[in-house]
């Protein structure tokens, strides 16, 4: 892989597998003798690891303190401390490999250094046919610079390229929803499963989100991007599938376990409702001063008013965040960060999860919005009382608590006179009987 990405950018490459005894030499240069001479403690590093542009570190939890530390700067800051200089690394990438996790804290600290973890699993049954047909198994036939079956095209202007993409990623917005997301995944991993994720790679995986959603050429982080976190939130290979799944069951809007669902926005405009027929029967249907209407339930319309707009507010966010969720699913295939499998199991779970919730926050925007309207100021002049009332009462018959049968003669009443005779949830119930009625007899 490390030598594939030294061909696709054209750079020098740099390979050295770690023991316990391997030495700054090896990966840092040799001392130069002519330094020495002039009392000066300098390495040559030509065609070592401070000089590379990509390097793969194999066996790289073998790194010893002599190392490590040097080690970390270069992986940090892109810089070597030579002697007494500072010089500047052009390294732009670095590959490590191991068969065993950290055990020290030191080397913890080079783990959590390296954003994007793979596992690499052993070659299945199926795969082993493959594998024994090669001329030379367990041999990359990428160690040939000549093979053109793993020939990588540079890619022109690759430092434009990545300068554009950098700049684009500065301006790109994680709102409030992605901000969210990324803190309760952090919670979840921390307090369900012990799984600590340090400010650094926290940062540094905010930033890749901010890259996927710049390479896709869009303004913001969107809740696809979430599904690279599954290759940087594990500390153990186990780990992912926890990862993956809380992923699957949270990236969808409105139906994260953290949000306010349909059910809920719905429970409280019924409620929001109910106050409001309340306070519209004290004030025999009218919304303003007119007619010795007292200032405390003007006031209170008032607050009732605004509480509808917060709520119409967020459903119709809730739906525009779901609108764009189902159109970026829909075309998942076509994102370079995101793989195959990936994409087609997003269309699978994630596509039929938010086709639900549409209808379901849609009706919510749309009564929030009918209820706010019923009670503005803004319709007072061409809405009458009565009217006021029965839009009101009408909004979402089928949230009535209670629903009875109703007798011919009793559909056959006028609605004042039904009006006189039953309570408000009675009447909303006999509204919805009579206009099933009505329609039926015609």
């Amino acid at each position: 892989m490390g030598l594939r990405l030294a061909k696709l950018c054209d750079g020098i490459f740099f390979q050295r597998l770690l023991t316990r005894f391997t030495t700054p030499e090896e990966l840092f240069g040799p001392l130069s003798l002519k330094s020495l001479e002039n009392d000066e403690y300098r390495r040559v590093t030509s065609g070592f690891l401070p000089t590379a542009d990509i390097a793969f570190l194999d066996e790289i939890f073998k790194a010893n303190s002599a190392i490590l530390n040097t080690l970390l700067t270069i992986l940090n800051e892109r810089k070597y401390d030579n002697g007494g200089k500072r010089e500047e690394c052009p390294i732009r990438c670095v590959v490590g490999a191991s068969n065993e996790l950290p055990d020290s804290d030191e080397l913890v600290a080079l783990y959590d250094r390296f954003l994007i973890r793979k596992e690499i699993v052993p070659v299945s049954d199926d795969g082993v046919m493959k594998l024994l047909s090669l001329s030379n198994p367990g041999e990359s036939s990428c160690e040939l610079n000549d093979n053109e079956n793993c020939a990588v095209p540079f890619v022109d202007n690759l430092d434009g390229i990545i300068e554009s993409l950098s700049s684009a990623c500065d301006s790109i917005l994680m709102d409030d929803d992605a901000c969210e997301l990324m803190r309760d995944i952090r919670t979840f991993l921390r307090e369900n499963h012990n799984i600590e994720i340090s400010d650094r790679r926290l940062v540094k995986a905010a930033r890749l989100l901010k890259i996927s959603a710049a390479s896709d050429g869009r303004k913001k982080v969107d809740t696809l991007d979430f599904l690279l976190l599954q290759h940087c939130f594990w500390n153990e290979p186990s780990q992912r599938l926890i990862i993956r799944e809380w992923l699957w069951d949270n990236l969808t809007p409105s139906g994260r376990s953290t949000n306010v669902s349909p059910n809920q926005m719905r429970f409280l405009l019924d409620n929001l409702r109910k106050e409001i027929l309340i306070t519209l029967k004290k004030t025999n249907g009218y919304i303003d001063d007119s007619f010795g209407v007292k200032q405390n339930e003007i006031s209170t319309l008032e607050a009732l008013r605004e509480e509808s707009k917060r709520i119409a507010t967020i459903a119709v966010q809730r739906l525009d965040a779901l609108a764009r969720h189902m159109e970026l699913v829909r075309r998942s295939d076509e994102f370079i960060w995101i793989q195959p499998d990936d994409a087609s199991a997003m269309k699978q779970l994630l596509l039929p999860q938010a086709e639900l919730l549409w209808p379901q926050v849609k009706q919510v925007a749309e009564d929030a919005k009918a209820l706010e309207m019923a009670i503005s100021t803004e319709n007072s002049l061409t809405l009458s009382n009565d009217h006021r009332a029965d839009i009101i009462e009408l909004l979402w018959e089928d949230g009535a608590s209670s629903i009875r049968d109703f007798t011919e003669d009793e559909l056959q009443l006028s609605r004042r006179e039904a009006k006189s005779k039953y309570d408000s949830e009675t009447l909303r119930a006999w509204k919805k009987a009579k206009k099933k009625y009505d329609k039926a007899s015609k």
